[in-house]
């Protein structure tokens, strides 16, 4: 008996030992046989209990990844507008003022109580879009042919886009600019204390009074393969900014006059590959702070800058000729003038003047002659009469509204016994 026993323990040891010994079978390397079903407790994988709902993709389709905001009416653009917004118009040609003042119409101040980005501003005659606070916000036009894209305004009084307090900022492959040509106030693109503007393969064009307006700006403006051209006053205004010009690949051309760029410390102006007209040449091809690289030039001595004999104006002026109006606030709030001449009151003499005015809607504002920049105070009286407080001085001057011809009206501003005389 005992013998038996350890028989059957040693034949069942060595059955171990041999199990033990042989490779698990883990399937890999080897092709499955046909018709074979796995065993149970073969550790193969069972499928997941399926609930009916659709598995997600884990791949983003290709619209989930677009960082750009498409649009194709006004409405939607305005409403874009934020910071770190990428804005991409669709081809087609966009009315600023008509959507403005159906927005106004409808909402009137409400509409700007609920933006914080965009605001709608009064001007002479209609609207204007504001943009402010705004950092790392691009436009841009859906076709490389900017003339695709156009974003147009009418009212002469109004800058087409306007950007206040902002940094960042990039507009590109679109077309701006008035509707309606001749006398212009409004600018093209207009900043006020902002920081690094760029500008791409664009057309600006008149009849704004300038194409691009920098105003206490600084950083980079970067120009590049755009068209400035047929503005009232010239192609690009300074005043007050610093920092670095470029403009690549550019031409500024065909405008009435050549611009208006005051001397700034701190602020270099490049052109690099750019084409002038005759009127730009004279005003930048001598300068001391500018810098150019394989430019061509106009023709200066084309370039007649006794400015009211450019606009069709007589070179003597007669306050008999015109019709004295009234003043209102609304007519004055955030409206820029520009000085053309300047008669002395004791002999008639008219002479040519360049220099500015600009009027906020606080009351306040600036003159901003030649040689000297102050900021004044402004007031209406229940009069319809007008006066400018210059700051520095405390001195007070009187200022008149004029009609002429067609729809231009003009100031008049009465100083230390000369006429200086604004549009």
């Amino acid at each position: 008996m005992k013998k038996r026993n350890v028989i059957l323990c040693t034949l069942l040891a060595a059955a171990v030992l041999s199990a033990c010994g042989e490779e698990p079978d883990s399937g890999r390397g080897r092709r499955p046989e046909t018709g074979t079903e796995a065993p149970e407790g073969s550790g193969t994988k069972e499928e997941p209990e399926t609930t009916g709902a659709p598995e997600e993709d884990p791949t983003p389709t290709p619209e989930a990844n677009d960082p750009w905001v498409h649009v194709d009416n006004m409405e939607d653009f305005v409403e874009a507008i934020g910071p770190g917004a990428r804005i991409r118009l669709e081809t087609g040609s966009y009315s600023v003022s008509d959507y403005l003042k159906d927005a106004w119409n409808t909402e009137g101040e409400d509409w700007n109580r609920r933006h914080d980005y965009v605001q709608i501003r009064d001007v002479y005659d209609g609207l204007e879009l504001v943009i402010t606070d705004v950092d790392g916000l691009i436009i841009e036009g859906g076709d490389p042919d900017c003339s695709k894209t156009e974003l147009l305004t009418d009212p002469r009084y109004a800058s087409v886009l306007n950007y206040e307090d902002c940094d960042q900022i990039v507009v590109s492959n679109v077309t701006m600019g008035h509707t309606n040509r001749g006398s212009c106030v409004g600018d093209v693109i207009h900043c006020y204390n902002c920081k690094d503007i760029s500008v791409v393969n664009s057309d600006l064009f008149g009849c704004g009074v300038y194409g691009i307006y920098m105003e206490y700006c600084e950083g980079l403006l970067k120009c590049s393969d755009t068209v400035i051209h047929d503005c009232e006053f010239g192609p690009l205004y300074n005043d007050g900014s610093t920092g670095e010009w470029k403009f690549t690949d550019c031409k500024l051309i065909n405008s009435e006059e050549g611009g208006y760029f005051s001397e700034s410390r701190g602020l270099n102006l490049k052109f690099v590959n750019c084409e002038f007209g005759d009127r730009e040449t004279d005003n930048f091809m001598y300068r001391s702070d500018t810098t150019t690289e394989n430019c061509t030039w106009g023709d200066p001595s084309n370039y007649t800058s006794y400015m009211p004999m450019e606009f069709g104006l007589p070179e003597e002026f007669h306050a008999e000729d015109m019709t004295e109006g009234a003043f209102d606030e609304d007519l004055l709030a955030n409206t820029s003038w520009f000085g053309f001449a300047v008669t002395d009151e004791d002999t008639g003499a008219t002479t040519e003047q360049e220099n500015s005015l600009y009027f906020d809607e606080n009351g306040t504002g600036y003159l901003d002659e030649l040689n000297a920049f102050h900021l004044i105070e402004w007031e209406v009286d229940t009069a319809g009469g007008a006066k400018i407080i210059i700051e520095d001085s405390g001195e007070e001057y009187p200022v008149y509204l004029y009609y002429g011809d067609g729809d231009t009206i003009y100031l008049k501003l009465v100083q230390d016994g000369q006429e200086n005389w604004y549009y």
